[in-house]
């Protein structure tokens, strides 16, 4: 993989963490009573939607969201030793580019950014296998993997990230960053749904290539 593709990942991951994504803040610092608000387009938006598909276009050939890595990955040639260099490269760059974005949010603009330590002050619950979960993600893989496939448009992903935004973790690279970057205890709790969620997403993407193929 070249620099520039590197680049690109961490570019777009960058850009959608932090107009997409964006952060939770405080309304008041001094008066935690007074609650939060979220700073950031939304992945279920309209507007979010927009966002995410014009970061395709202009970082190209970036992937951005992890479980659409995984989705490149599981449809892939599993034997195929560059093929996984490249997408483990690209899922780090996604860790990177919102690890920046992170800065940027809570040193540059200086919001007033709910922590890691705020959030989950007794931390996260450990990752826990549950069958209807893993059957859901295997479900809106196949759904994305077969939009992905066979749609020769450049908003149906968008429009089919903002539907299944509810479903799926698309956000899992900035919930590492912000893991990582706070030095926090829940290594496991947060990699586990940033590795295993991806996969199961990308098996279902795997799934629907099969049927398709075989029917």
């Amino acid at each position: 993989m070249d620099t520039k593709s590197l680049m690109n990942e961490m570019g777009g991951a960058f850009a959608v963490t932090w107009l997409v994504f964006g952060a939770t803040v405080w309304n008041d610092p001094a008066d935690m009573l007074a609650g939060t608000s979220v700073v950031g387009l939304g992945l279920a938006s309209v507007g979010g939607m927009f966002a995410m598909g014009i970061a395709w276009m202009a970082f190209n050939g970036a992937h951005i969201l992890p479980p659409v890595t995984w989705m490149n990955i599981m449809t892939s040639d599993m034997s195929d030793q560059d093929m996984w260099m490249n997408n483990g490269l690209k899922l780090v760059m996604q860790v990177v580019g919102a690890a920046l974005a992170i800065v940027v949010m809570a040193e540059v603009l200086e919001w007033d950014m709910v922590t890691y330590a705020q959030a989950y002050p007794t931390g996260q619950g450990d990752w826990e296998f549950d069958a209807m979960s893993v059957a859901g993600l295997l479900v809106a893989g196949a759904i994305l993997g077969h939009i992905n496939s066979k749609v020769d448009n450049d908003w149906a992903m968008p429009v089919a990230v903002m539907a299944m935004a509810g479903l799926i973790n698309f956000e899992s690279a900035a919930d590492m960053a912000s893991m990582i970057m706070n030095d926090t205890g829940d290594a496991l709790a947060v990699a586990l749904p940033w590795l295993l969620d991806g996969a199961f997403v990308g098996a279902g993407a795997f799934m629907a290539g099969w049927i398709d193929d075989n029917l």
